[in-house]
Parts: C-alpha cells; sequence; structure tokens
C-alpha cells in the first residue's frame, strides 16, 4: 500500500506541474477540459475551474478521551490534487489517517452557498462525499469505505485557499468525529 501511495503521490505531483496549467487553459469552463465527458457539463458554472495541489495541515479529533483511549493519531500528512470551479470540487490524494495507515480518498464536493469576501476571495459552504481505503482496523474490515461530511471552502484569486470538513461522530459504524484542515495552493 505504501508504494501505491508513493506511485499515486508522484502521478498527482508530476500531471499538477507538467499538465496542469496547460489543463486549466485549455478547459476553459470544463472539469477536464478535452477530457470531460458531455454528460458532465451541467457542473459548469460562471467560475472557471481552477486546479489545486492540497495537503493536509490539521486534526482535531471531537472526542478528546477517544484520542486517548483509541490512540488516534491527529498528524495526518498527505497530498492531492483539487478540480473545482467554486461550486463542485473533485478531489482525489492520499495522507496518514488516524489509525496510522495509508489512505486514498477519491470525493465529490459540492458548495452551493457561496459568500463573497469582496472581489478576491470567496468561502462557500456544502459537503463532500466520496470513497477512502485505509479503514480495514474498523470491526467490519472493508477495505474500500464511504466517506463525507461537511465542507467548507476558501478560494482566493492570490493561489492560496484552505478547506475546512467536518466529519461529525457516528457511532453505529465506528466513526469518531473531526475536523481535518487542507491547505491549498492554486497554480
Amino acid at each position: 500500500m505504501k508504494a501505491f501511495i508513493h506511485k499515486l503521490c508522484t502521478i498527482i505531483l508530476a500531471t499538477s506541474i507538467c499538465s496542469g496549467s496547460a489543463i486549466a487553459a485549455e478547459a476553459g469552463n470544463q472539469a477536464f477540459g478535452e477530457l470531460t465527458p458531455s454528460w458532465l457539463d451541467w457542473m459548469d458554472g460562471p467560475q472557471p475551474w481552477r486546479t489545486w495541489l492540497v495537503a493536509p495541515v490539521a486534526t482535531r479529533h471531537f472526542d478528546r478521551q477517544a484520542v486517548i483511549d483509541d490512540n488516534l493519531n491527529e498528524n495526518n500528512p498527505g497530498i492531492g490534487l483539487e478540480r473545482s470551479n467554486g461550486r463542485w470540487h473533485w478531489m482525489l490524494g492520499g495522507y496518514r489517517n488516524s489509525l496510522r495507515d495509508t489512505s486514498v480518498y477519491l470525493q465529490l464536493g459540492w458548495t452551493p452557498l457561496q459568500i463573497p469576501l469582496g472581489s478576491s476571495a470567496h468561502i462557500a459552504l456544502g459537503a463532500a462525499a466520496g470513497l477512502v481505503s485505509g479503514y480495514q482496523n474498523t470491526d467490519k474490515g472493508y477495505p474500500i469505505v464511504p466517506a463525507g461530511g461537511f465542507l467548507v471552502s476558501l478560494e482566493t484569486d492570490y493561489h492560496v485557499g484552505l478547506n475546512l470538513f467536518i466529519v461529525p461522530t457516528l457511532q453505529a459504524v465506528d466513526v469518531e468525529g473531526f475536523v481535518a484542515a487542507q491547505i491549498k495552493l492554486n497554480f
């Protein structure tokens, strides 16, 4: 799994550096440029699609006793790639999870509530859902599990942004709630 994460991070970084600007320039108002299937045209909006390199910077679980009892890790380094037009967010990446295992995620975020912060930034509120690996230590032991939560996204014209993921505690499926922050850089 670690070799897979290393390859994934290398692909993400190489793709973003080598072709990210080209995709953004060619894409106009399409999520993935010429590679965008026509059935995704409904996701296009007034803001252009932008490519972001994302990295987790902080995680904080709500149940502080669970952090101690379950020895949860709140230092979760990783790397990811996000394509966003401010309202829709395609997200792919990998990180070291709270169980000290490697996780890979693929998510789609939707942030319909837009709050402008002047002419060069906005905060978007909504949710994200998708799939994540690396939680085999759970009672059920599934290799890939659904993941989701609330998404708050700050995007600026200054090539810097921030994502906050807020995942509620779900005791029925053994999920300890948390808030995680990602810094993101646009290129």
